[in-house]
């Protein structure tokens, strides 16, 4: 078994003005290893224009473990009725220099508008002793100048116009990755990449990695910035 809820420290985290839930389960995995050398096993490719780095697909098995496991949460903290469909279950690593970023990988984003669209974000790399991972964790974001913390479908096209005047106002970000405040966004909650921890939330909340500087984003799973990424649908 990959998945011990027995073992599981959870917290919920209503943060920011919205109130809008983060779960956080650490000693998520009974054996991280053993997806650690799945990961290492495959092939990383670029799978989304978006992403600062390169995925592989887990496998059938995991994502039926992993999931499955979630089902609990999903339904307590973010109103899932019945049942779940995955999108994709991928590891994940950030690879892209700050210099090579472009313009939208400099900003918060948001994974979907749908209220039923979730998000699994679980740390894989670090020190298992709990330490944090220099190379950082997710940071969440409110929007300045309307206030969003989430974009929903009423909300979607203020937030676009919005967003336009600011960067026409403010200028595009340097080419770096956003972590902390920004005079377009204010951050407002915020986990640490710690072994074996994982956030669930939902896609529509403004976020990010919180990617310092000086982080070394190496492209091999076993030393690199490994996480494993979960892209859902509930019913």
């Amino acid at each position: 078994m990959i998945v011990d809820r027995d073992r599981w420290q959870l917290s919920v985290h209503a943060k920011g003005v919205e109130r809008e839930p983060v779960v956080i389960i650490d000693h998520f995995l009974a054996d991280p290893t053993a997806l650690i050398d799945e990961a290492a096993a495959l092939s990383f490719t670029p799978m989304a224009e978006y992403y600062p780095g390169v995925r592989a697909p887990a496998a059938p098995t995991t994502r039926t473990a992993v999931v499955e496991s979630l089902l609990p949460i999903f339904h307590e903290f973010f109103d899932v009725r019945d049942s779940v469909q995955v999108q994709a279950l991928v590891y994940s690593l950030v690879t892209t220099a700050p210099a090579e970023l472009t313009p939208i990988q400099r900003l918060p984003h948001y994974d979907g508008i749908e209220p039923s669209r979730l998000a699994l974000v679980l740390y894989l790399c670090g020190d298992p002793s709990g330490q944090a991972d220099p190379r950082g964790g997710t940071g969440f974001y409110r929007h300045r100048s309307t206030g969003y913390e989430t974009v929903t479908t009423e909300r979607f096209a203020a937030f676009s116009e919005a967003l336009q005047r600011d960067v026409t106002h403010h200028g595009l970000p340097d080419p770096r990755y956003i972590v902390g405040d920004t005079p377009i966004y204010e951050r407002i909650f915020g986990s640490p990449a710690v072994f074996n921890r994982a956030l669930i939330y939902r896609g529509r909340n403004l976020h990010s990695a919180d990617i310092p500087p000086q982080a070394q984003l190496d492209p091999h799973p076993r030393r690199g910035r490994l996480t494993l990424n979960g892209f859902l649908n509930g019913r």
